[in-house]
């Protein structure tokens, strides 16, 4: 019998092809219970929070109650109806405004995601918004909703939020991300993305609790979800991926990514505009897929 895989695949350039999809295609759903079916463990890894990440499932009529997802790069990680939520990690009201205030320092519009049993919304600076952020915030107030606007952000803020984050062009973002680590480096994680949007030109300033990443909420998956002896194969496009590329046996990385990215990756899939994440899971559940290195699983 081949061995049980858990199988950690991003959304946003993997399985959709940009952050402003709101539906999965008939091929890649397709493919995920084709995996599922087979015995093997699916996990959603996305930068998306809850709201964002349930409204794309539910538009695409495939939201099994059993899905693990880790959301916003693993500052929720959810095992399903099973196992309910495994981490919840939140950022004191006192480092949001500090956050907000550098953010607003570096010439950026921030954003805080509020807390899920907050319903997860969205609380946005007004500004001279770019275009690209722009786009972003159009699409989120359009498909997913909960979102509210405010003329001083500072004034409106929640006691606990999952995230701070902006998009921007990489001129701002970078010295941004320089200052958060001076001065909070063990109190928060920035992770740094480049847009879908801007022609790679724009990139995400994240920032989140500092036990947060992708990778260990792959691990909190792989414990409790699927425990036991497990490989684990990582599907991902962009730099939050690195962190669960590093606990997986078996790294996948989609062409249209960072090179830098695809550097770190043990294959590189077919482009997401040809379905290639359908491509590797489709191998995976025909048990096609290459065995991870060490392991004892039966070869195709």
């Amino acid at each position: 019998m081949n061995q049980r895989l858990l199988i950690a695949v991003d959304m946003d350039g993997t399985l959709v092809n940009t952050e402003a999809e709101d539906r999965l295609r008939d091929r890649e759903i397709a493919a995920l219970e084709a995996v599922r079916e087979a015995g093997h463990v699916v996990a959603i890894c996305t930068g998306r929070n809850r709201p964002s990440l349930d409204s794309l499932l539910d538009r695409s009529g495939w939201h099994p109650s059993d899905l693990p997802k880790v959301m916003l790069n693993g500052a929720v990680v959810d095992g399903g109806v099973d196992h309910g939520v495994l981490a919840h990690n939140v950022v004191p009201r006192p480092v949001i405004a500090r956050l907000v205030q550098l953010f607003r320092d570096h010439g950026t519009l921030p954003m805080v995601y509020g807390a899920d049993h907050d319903g997860g919304e969205l609380l946005f600076q007004q500004g001279d918004v770019n275009p690209i952020l722009q786009r972003y915030l159009d699409h989120r107030r359009d498909r997913v909703g909960a979102m509210t606007w405010h003329g001083e952000l500072a004034d409106a803020l929640p006691e606990a939020a999952l995230e701070v984050g902006t998009i921007d062009r990489r001129e701002l973002i970078e010295p941004l991300t320089a200052a958060i680590r001076a001065e909070l480096a063990d109190t928060v994680r920035v992770i740094n993305t480049r847009s879908l949007l801007g022609e790679g030109r724009y990139f995400w300033a994240e920032v989140y609790h500092h036990a947060c990443s992708k990778g260990t909420g792959v691990e909190r998956i792989a414990a409790t979800v699927s425990p036991g002896p497990t490989a684990v194969i990582a599907i991902g496009d962009n730099y939050n991926d690195l962190d669960m590329f590093a606990v997986a046996d078996v790294a996948v990385a989609m062409p249209g990514g960072p090179a830098d990215v695809q550097a770190q990756a043990d294959r590189i899939a077919p482009a997401v505009e040809q379905s290639g994440a359908a491509v590797i899971l489709e191998q995976i559940a025909a048990g096609d897929f290459a065995c991870p290195a060490g392991s004892d699983e039966e070869t195709a």
